[in-house]
């Protein structure tokens, strides 16, 4: 096939985690805010459904006020909405508008924060956000298993077995790196420093999309083929971190070995994957919306 391949990650929702936020928890200034246990249950760069709920965990339609009416798209204040987080080390949150600048931080580029008119509950849920690259990854390994159940009967004069579940699990090899806001790299491209974290998360789980490319959307073949040059080939699966760890050698740069297994379907695709929604032609032109938060349409270039 040739020397195109590469992992891509997708950050998987989530349960939701349940907090309380009253005024003392808002510091305007620097617009943040802080909730319990939120250092074990979120990371920077996730994108969160923030909710106004009641004390059975049901949604309200109570605003979200201690979010400025500038953090929605249409300047108007909601009971619910989907930003970006960075969270600090001693458990304070900045939302953001857009990934790079959640991970970057800023207090400047920070949705900016009001004093809530008083105590209330909220959920937080981690929601799936885009593919990104897994930068500097070294090479990936990606194990399937099928079991298998003994089915031979008394008297049978050979063994029968009958094909059951199949599963999988695998490994990544990738340098150590840290955010591209302290490198200066590409601010598509995900971090080995996420998958340690993810494997430290208590409230939510580790779980992420992983999308292993034997061969990348615009290259090659060895042979040259150009018929294939737009297609993919990978497999697609969601998997849970099992173990992290870090290698160091002084005669080489510091190494993570990340263990994984899967859960649920793995699939081998071939594939011309698109970055839009088809739309149908008339008159089966309409596209179900099976959630009550709205739906992104983009329009091929």
């Amino acid at each position: 096939m040739g020397e195109t391949g590469g992992i891509r990650l997708e950050r998987l929702a989530s349960d939701s985690l349940y907090a309380t936020i009253s005024p003392s928890d808002v510091d305007i200034g620097s617009s943040r805010f802080s909730v319990d246990r939120v250092t074990r249950s979120l990371i920077t760069g996730d994108l969160v459904w923030i909710k106004r709920v009641d004390d059975r965990g049901q949604s309200v339609s109570d605003l979200l006020d201690f979010i400025d009416p500038s953090g929605w798209s249409d300047g108007t204040r909601y009971s619910d909405g989907q930003w970006y987080v960075n969270v600090d080390p001693v458990g304070g949150v900045r939302l953001y508008k857009s990934w790079a600048d959640a991970l970057e931080g800023s207090i400047a580029k920070a949705v900016k924060l009001v004093k809530p008119s008083g105590t209330y509950r909220i959920s937080l849920q981690v929601q799936q956000g885009s593919q990104r690259w897994l930068a500097q990854t070294v090479s990936w390994t990606l194990n399937t298993n099928r079991d298998v159940a003994d089915i031979t009967s008394l008297g049978d004069g050979f063994t029968k077995q009958m094909a059951t579940t199949v599963s999988g699990s695998g490994d990544l090899d990738c340098l150590f790196d840290v955010p591209q806001a302290f490198c200066g790299n590409d601010a598509t491209n995900e971090f080995s420093s996420y998958l340690h974290q993810l494997c430290l998360r208590q409230e939510i789980g580790a779980n992420f999309k992983g999308i292993f490319l034997l061969k990348r959307k615009g290259c090659m073949v060895l042979d040259g083929s150009e018929s294939i040059r737009d297609s993919e080939l990978f497999y697609a699966c969601d998997c849970v971190i099992t173990e992290v760890a870090t290698e160091i050698n002084t005669e080489e740069v510091i190494h993570s070995q990340i263990q994984f297994v899967t859960t649920g379907a793995i699939q081998l695709l071939y594939t011309r994957a698109a970055d839009y929604l088809l739309q149908e032609q008339p008159p089966n032109d309409k596209i179900l919306q099976e959630s009550d938060f709205g739906v992104w349409l983009e329009t091929p270039a």
